[in-house]
């Protein structure tokens, strides 16, 4: 009896931020969370928005600047092929750049399985 029909499923989480990197300055968190969930549900087949969390990322390049943020954390299960898959690899790194760039951020928090990924160079790779 197969008792996970399917098979084993693989973690994504995108933490998407309700403030610029100076703490202050709201970014239109709406935007990004339904342009996280169209990128997610086009290239790996659905993901789930949660409620607002509250969190705190220190700014090293600030000299330590504490950032309390109200991050909106996306949720997507894949299969193992779809997340070594290069080209949706490609389209996810492109989004987190896009959004780092486009909300001003030192960071943006993306965990797959159970690896933390701080994305903070945001430009495009030459091809």
């Amino acid at each position: 009896m197969d008792l996970l029909p399917g098979g084993k499923r693989v973690l994504v989480v995108l933490f998407v931020p309700s403030v610029e990197r100076d703490g202050k300055t709201v970014i239109d968190q709406d935007h990004w969370v339904a342009a996280a969930l169209a990128m997610f549900g086009s290239v790996f087949g659905g993901a789930t928005a949660y409620p607002k969390a509250r969190g705190v990322w220190r700014d090293d390049e600030r000299d330590g600047a504490l950032v309390f943020d109200e991050p909106v954390v996306v949720h997507c299960y894949m299969t193992p092929n779809a997340i070594e898959d290069e080209a949706n690899l490609a389209k996810l790194a492109s989004f987190c750049r896009q959004m780092g760039r486009e909300t001003n951020q030192g960071e943006i928090g993306l965990v797959i399985a159970d690896e933390y990924f701080a994305i903070r160079d945001y430009t495009e790779p030459t091809t």
